[in-house]
């Protein structure tokens, strides 16, 4: 058995890293008996068969887990909030920064879309924090250094609205990812 940690889940296929390799696994039947599902984030160890197909054995303790998004072992959360297309109301902010901060995670908040709109007042709000807070642009590229460096290391989520600029800022930190990314709608202010 090899351990390694889960990068991605979907349809209930789990894809580990094991070093430079990824490997495809599924779980194995026991998990559902016993209510548990792996996640995104989880140390497992897993093993090949015959045809090198892999298959999660073990889920490791986690130091913590959420279920929106589905996460485990967290040590950095990411907040995108925006002034601009959509705009980021800060209670529905600080009900996320709280979840995870219960979770001792450390928090960092960028004030995205820049390029669009400061956001000026969303700052000012969070830079009386303790938490360390960025201007970020996709586009413009403003912020991307100091949060690829304030990131580095770590096991990170990013989250935030809809149509806040998630997978545009992902893919500007790292192009390799090449997540696909939809505009925000008129009609509905989402992505």
């Amino acid at each position: 058995m090899e351990t390694a940690v889960i990068t991605k889940a979907l349809s209930g296929f789990y894809y580990v890293r094991d070093g430079d390799t990824l490997v495809e696994c599924r779980a194995r039947g026991r998990f559902r008996l016993e209510k548990t599902s792996p996640l995104v984030g989880d140390y497992v160890t897993y093993s090949l068969d015959s045809n090198g197909k892999g298959m999660i054995d073990s889920i490791l303790p986690r130091k913590n887990s959420f279920s929106r998004p589905a996460v485990a072992n967290i040590d950095c959360m990411v907040l995108l909030i925006s002034a601009v297309n959509p705009v980021t109301e800060p209670f529905v902010a600080d009900r996320v920064i709280a979840a995870f901060q219960q979770a001792g995670c450390e928090i960092i908040i960028c004030v995205n879309k820049s390029d669009l709109d400061s956001g000026d007042k969303l700052y000012e709000i969070y830079s009386k924090t303790n938490y360390k807070i960025i201007r970020t642009s996709a586009n413009s590229g403003e912020g991307i250094d100091e949060l690829r460096r304030a990131i580095s290391g770590k096991l990170c989520v990013f989250t935030g609205n809809s149509g806040v600029g998630k997978s545009s800022l992902i893919n500007r930190l790292s192009p390799d990812f090449s997540i696909k990314v939809g505009e925000v709608s008129e009609k509905l202010g989402r992505g």
